[in-house]
Formats: structure tokens, C-alpha cells, sequence
């Protein structure tokens, strides 16, 4: 009898890792991150708990993430992440697995190819690739294949990506390697710089989710432990919401002029399309309080948050997988 070979679909992001497997849906969705225990020059544990180590790891410990704005940043590192990915996804199967890796649509040919090189030595019989932006429109269940514009932006991790999709293929195309992970290190200099207190990376993150807010003068408040740079010792702060927002607002304005630069080069035939539809919004940044109004308002274009940002990804990556009709939109 022959055993029937795994597909899987993997939205293989800066910070997060999400898995979907044919006819089963979503079953993993971790940090991408894995550890390296320089002792014994080995690799030991991924995922949510090697994550859980950053910060609080002893010295011959390394807590790595082997992307970076939303390419492989280390061959090495990637490959030995996968391979333990494949290893836990496949644990109970014999055969290697085919698998289809959702990138940026800006990666050069040598970090696709890295992306390809990892995934193979990482275990997997076959490795294809398709575009983030036709993954996002596809798992919005939007229908990409007739002449009509779709304008998708993505604002992840590692990359903000806006894009205009008509007949199944990629109109215009502008990214911006800025994106969450430069809001959190913006709010960690932002309280350097004018309050002299040093802010844990994580704690930024917890701060922006929470706090940051572009649509209300609303003040809220926070109270967190940081270090004082003046005296070096820890203490207890109240964090504003005025102030996080201070400290990403001069980012966000910069994906604002992204997503303005690409409308202002837009062809007059999809002039339409796009101002009576707007501008879908997916990707864990999009989330931040406010920016769906505050891309509206600075742009005058209308513009809808997807139901599922933090999955559109890989939802549109498993349906592609899944649906012989979108062939065409995977390459090697």
C-alpha cells in the first residue's frame, strides 16, 4: 500500500511561524525562534519555548530567530530551524513532506533560493513559494483572477508591503522593511532619548499593543519595571499612551508615504476599482489602535482591516495548496 505523501503550508514570518496542513487546517502557529547551546554546539529547542528563554537565558545559551524583515538573516540557523519544524509537524509520518512557504514578494533570487535550500535540507521533499500579497487577497477570499484591481497591504513583522493585484499576477509593488518589530525598538529609544529609562524589547511590544492608539486623545496609562540609565538600578514607571504614540507615529508616517507613493502611480484604469473598494489591511501591525482610520483620514481612501490579520496569510496559503486552479501562482 502506498502512503500518502504530507502537504503543508507554512507562513514562515519574522516573529511568528504558522503551519497549515491539507484537509486539517492551522495546527501550529509559534515563534520563530530556536536555541543553540554553545556547550554542546547544538541546537535543542524552537518555538514557543525557546522564546520564552530570551531575555533570561545563562551565557553559553542563544536565543536566535533566523529571520530578519522578513528574510533568512542566517542559512544555518534557518535550516536547523526547519528541520526541527518538519520534525514536529511530520513526527508520525515516513515519507518527507511537500510544502508551500508564503514570502515577501521583494526577495531577491539568492533569499528565495535560501528559503528554498532551507526548507530541503530542513526535510522537505519539495519546496515552492508563494507571494505574500496573493496569499493575503486569497485567504481574504477575494478573487484575484479577473481584471479588476485589488490593493492589499501587509504590514507584518519585518515588512510593510503594499500591492496591487488584477489577473492573477502583481500590477505595482512597494515595500518598506519597517514594520512591527521598528515600532517596538522606536518605543525602547523613544524612552531612552527623552526619559533616560531603559525599556525591555518585549515589554515595548506589550506597551505598543496596549497603549499606542492614532484615532483618540484618550491618555491611558501603564505602569511597568525599567531601568533608570541615570542611576542604573530597576524601578516601577507609569507609561502614557501619549507618549508610545509619539514614539511610533514618525514610523507610521513612513508606510503612510509608501501606501501614498504607489496610489500616486497608480494606472487610471484601476483608479476606480481601488476608491471604491479601499485598501484591505492585514498582518499583526495593522491591528494597532487607530491606523485603519489614520490611513483613511491622511489618504482619503477607504480601507478594511481582514477578519483574521494575524492568519489571512496562511489560511490563503493552505487554499492555494489546496486548490488545483492556483498553480499559477507558485514558483521555485
Amino acid at each position: 500500500m502506498l502512503l500518502p505523501h504530507k502537504y503543508f503550508a507554512i507562513d514562515l514570518g519574522t516573529n511568528n511561524t504558522l503551519v497549515y496542513e491539507s484537509k486539517r487546517g492551522i495546527i501550529f502557529d509559534e515563534p520563530t525562534s530556536i536555541s543553540f547551546d554553545k556547550k554542546r554546539s547544538s541546537y535543542f529547542d524552537f518555538g514557543l519555548s525557546s522564546k520564552n528563554m530570551y531575555g533570561k537565558n545563562p551565557k553559553h545559551i542563544e536565543v536566535l530567530q533566523p529571520l530578519s524583515k522578513g528574510a533568512i538573516a542566517n542559512i544555518t540557523v534557518a535550516k536547523a530551524y526547519i528541520k526541527n519544524l518538519i520534525g514536529s509537524i511530520t513526527r508520525h509520518s515516513l515519507l518527507k513532506p511537500d510544502i508551500v512557504v508564503s514570502v515577501p514578494s521583494d526577495l531577491n533570487a539568492m533569499e528565495r533560493h535560501a528559503v528554498i535550500e532551507a526548507g530541503k535540507e530542513g526535510g522537505a521533499r519539495n519546496v515552492v513559494l508563494l507571494k505574500d500579497p496573493f496569499a493575503a487577497a486569497i485567504g481574504s477570499l477575494k478573487d484575484i483572477s479577473y481584471s479588476k484591481g485589488i490593493m492589499v497591504l501587509d504590514m507584518g513583522a519585518g515588512v510593510s508591503e503594499i500591492t496591487l493585484l488584477s489577473c492573477n499576477g502583481i500590477v505595482m509593488s512597494k515595500s518598506l522593511r519597517i514594520a512591527g518589530n521598528d515600532l517596538d525598538e522606536a518605543i525602547v529609544e523613544y524612552f531612552k532619548a527623552t526619559k533616560r529609562i531603559q525599556i525591555g524589547l518585549l515589554d515595548a511590544e506589550i506597551l505598543k499593543k496596549e497603549l499606542a492608539c492614532l484615532d483618540t486623545s484618550e491618555e491611558k496609562m501603564m505602569q511597568i519595571s525599567v531601568k533608570n540609565l541615570m542611576t542604573r538600578m530597576p524601578e516601577y514607571c507609569t507609561i502614557s499612551s501619549n507618549d508610545i504614540t509619539k514614539a511610533v507615529l514618525p514610523l507610521i508616517d513612513r508606510v503612510v508615504t509608501l501606501v501614498y507613493t504607489l496610489l500616486s502611480q497608480l494606472p487610471a484604469s484601476f483608479a476606480n476599482d481601488i476608491y471604491d473598494n479601499g485598501i484591505l489591511l492585514t498582518g499583526g501591525s495593522s491591528l494597532l489602535k487607530g491606523f485603519d482610520t489614520y490611513l483613511s483620514q491622511k489618504l482619503d481612501i477607504v480601507t478594511h482591516i481582514v477578519d483574521t490579520p494575524l492568519q489571512n496569510i496562511i489560511l490563503g496559503t493552505g487554499r492555494v495548496m489546496e486548490d488545483k486552479q492556483y498553480s499559477s501562482l507558485l514558483s521555485k
